[in-house]
């Protein structure tokens, strides 16, 4: 999926360090404001780059930028 596409899935207040940056800001229904990382990943990418470091994984998308693995 695009970063454009994960983009979609965000406020402008997630956004903090603008549409280019894979930081947000996320806060929990107790108020409190975490920054995090996100990146965006196609599921078979991600299973070969998991592979490298020894993981047995297969990945599965569900809806949105989301997936799933076992």
């Amino acid at each position: 999926m695009s970063s454009r596409a994960v983009r979609a899935y965000h406020t402008a207040e997630e956004l903090i360090e603008g549409e280019r940056s894979a930081t947000i800001r996320r806060r929990l229904t107790d108020g409190t404001a975490y920054r995090i990382v996100k990146v965006p990943h196609r599921p078979a990418d991600l299973e070969r780059q998991l592979e490298r470091i020894g993981w047995c994984i297969k990945v599965h998308p569900t809806s949105g930028p989301f997936f799933w693995g076992e």
